[in-house]
């Protein structure tokens, strides 16, 4: 068993040292990127690269939320992992504010017993969201997204087998699946259409892998524990999790759990090290 870690940080740089301690194991890859936001952290992750030879660093962008560059980020992660090892089994993604609830043992028996299987989260893309979503040509312009006018439906550009799918970004995939997504026909054709997208890290990788020969492995649950809250830009992101909701965390079947916030408790991350034994 040999996982291939991609984590994507911004922020947090207390958080994000603490995790990787505990999901650390010389025999895994662990794959990096800054966003360019962050160059306070970046020195210590270059240090981090130097010292251990399965810790790179994928070269830093501009990340925007709910824009296309998520999931650019993510494409040539899997690209990169992929030609600089031929034996890691599974990818996981993860960002610089998660914790493990399970130790590094538990997690490859884990996935040892589930081989063949791959964890995301999907549901049919629902009309409403298809319409605000899809329907219109969204680019990032400096940070931020603009919509530059309509577009034509979903149906338009694939063939009626075809069917849009929403979930989360957070999965733990194969690599037969990573290797389909940056090297199918299927992929690269929606690619094209994804890029143009509303939020396109919760469209792309479902619907992807939903319509490909690798539908019967998904199991739809993402493995994360994570408590929603509705955002003033109309999203919904994580709530940090704090040591109220110890309780929820620990009794749900979670690999991972997000998000994390040591400025705001640091007591549920030391209460997460000392269940894992750390």
């Amino acid at each position: 068993m040999k996982i291939a870690y991609f984590i994507m940080v911004h922020q947090k740089e207390e958080v994000f040292i603490r995790m990787l301690n505990a999901i650390y194991d010389p025999n895994n890859l662990y794959l990096i990127h800054i966003d360019s936001k962050a160059n306070e952290i970046l020195e210590m992750v270059n240090e981090l690269s130097e010292n251990n030879t399965n810790i790179r660093l994928l070269p830093s962008r501009f990340i925007t939320y709910a824009g296309w560059s998520m999931v650019q980020a993510e494409l040539e992660a899997i690209r990169f992992l992929l030609n600089w090892d031929d034996e890691w089994t599974h990818f996981i993604n993860l960002s610089g504010q998660d914790m493990p609830l399970v130790t590094r043992q538990q997690l490859n028996d884990f996935l040892t017993s589930n081989i063949n299987s791959n964890y995301i989260l999907y549901k049919k893309t629902p009309e409403t969201e298809k319409n605000i979503q899809y329907n219109g040509y969204y680019i990032e312009d400096f940070g931020h997204l603009k919509r530059l006018g309509d577009r034509e439906p979903f149906e338009h550009f694939f063939d009626s087998s075809i069917v849009p799918y929403i979930g989360s970004q957070w999965k733990i995939i194969t690599r037969a699946v990573a290797e389909f997504s940056v090297t199918s026909k299927l992929s690269y054709e929606m690619q094209e259409y994804f890029k143009y997208v509303l939020v396109p890290d919760e469209h792309f990788f479902p619907t992807l892998i939903m319509n490909s020969e690798f539908k019967e492995t998904v199991i739809c649950n993402n493995l994360r524990f994570m408590i929603l809250e509705d955002r003033p830009n109309g999203f919904n992101g994580p709530k940090t999790i704090t040591m109220r909701n110890v309780i929820e965390l620990f009794n749900s079947d979670a690999l991972f759990a997000r998000k994390f916030d040591d400025a705001v408790d640091k007591d549920i991350i030391q209460f997460i090290e000392n269940s894992l034994g750390i």
